[in-house]
């Protein structure tokens, strides 16, 4: 990847000079104000900040290179409950996964719809305890996740359902909890996950034939800032045990996916990162992957 060094030149500059143009500012600020998120994908909370991505890559168990894209963006949201203390919040969502890898060729676009469902009220952890504050330190936070894709490359339709539980909480250090230092800053937080997924992908392994098999997970993201609003570190692991297997894939599937990303310019929309990915991805036909990558991220 040297001979490419060019290409962090170059973001970098783009990145650090249209960070600071005020119309971007604007738009970037108008489509949070609508609830309106651009995202790698959502396949877990929508708070997850996993940007989306232009990608150069190198396998390296076959030396290809090659430019991947992944493109989703949530489109506005339904909050039901909220006068309750509860919160159940519909969302639609439109994915574009792109590879030009010439063992997975892929062009998938993808709609869902998905659901984040916290069924009891939260404390805030600086305010005195009263009918305005009272609650659990900790809840379950139930996700339901709907995609349904079409590759067209090679005109296949798939189906994938999620269902998973995670935590969530006010208090530092506690999953889903924004950890800020004294200067308010955001400096982290993370996500425990497990959960239930079923999948139904023609194609899959052989040709005419559809694959179809549900698997349960645990996963695992964590999200922090070294230096705030300059240096991210992101950690995704999922560990997958099909339970039900209609497909001739191997029964256990994990990956994992740490990256880095710099944010120029003191902000957290465009940045360039580094992201390497080892094991059976769900997005490569569940084969086995070591990926270097050079990433051009958008996060709004």
């Amino acid at each position: 990847m040297k001979r490419y060094i060019w290409l962090f030149t170059l973001i970098i500059l783009f990145t650090d000079s249209y960070s600071q143009d005020s119309v971007f500012n604007r738009i970037n600020n108008w489509l949070t104000d609508k609830n309106f998120s651009i995202r790698k994908t959502f396949d877990g909370s929508k708070s997850e900040n996993k940007p989306a991505c232009l990608a150069y890559q190198e396998d390296h168990l076959t030396s290809k290179v090659f430019f991947n894209i992944d493109f989703g963006i949530k489109l506005s949201e339904l909050e039901l409950f909220k006068e309750t203390g509860s919160s159940l919040i519909f969302y639609p969502k439109v994915e574009w996964h792109k590879s030009t890898d010439p063992a997975d060729l892929k062009n998938k676009v993808g709609i869902g719809v998905n659901f984040e469902f916290l069924p009891f009220r939260l404390k805030a952890p600086k305010i005195p305890l009263s009918s305005s504050n009272n609650g659990l330190i900790i809840s379950p936070w139930i996700q339901g996740i709907s995609s349904f894709k079409k590759n067209f490359i090679s005109n296949a339709y798939e189906t994938e359902i999620t269902a998973q539980v995670s935590f969530l909480s006010n208090y530092n250090f506690l999953p889903g909890c924004n950890l800020r230092d004294k200067k308010g800053n955001f400096r982290m937080r993370y996500y425990p996950y497990i959960g239930y997924e079923y999948n139904r992908q023609p194609d899959l392994i052989t040709k005419g034939t559809v694959e179809e098999f549900s698997l349960y997970f645990i996963r695992f993201f964590i999200e922090v800032w070294i230096v705030p609003e300059t240096i991210q570190i992101i950690f995704d692991g999922t560990y997958r045990q099909i339970i039900n297997n209609k497909s001739t894939i191997r029964t256990w599937l994990p990956i994992m996916s740490p990256s880095a990303n710099l944010y120029p310019g003191k902000q957290q929309a465009f940045s360039i990162g580094y992201e390497f990915t080892y094991g059976y991805d769900d997005e490569s036909t569940f084969q086995l992957v070591q990926i270097s990558s050079i990433k051009f991220n958008i996060k709004i």
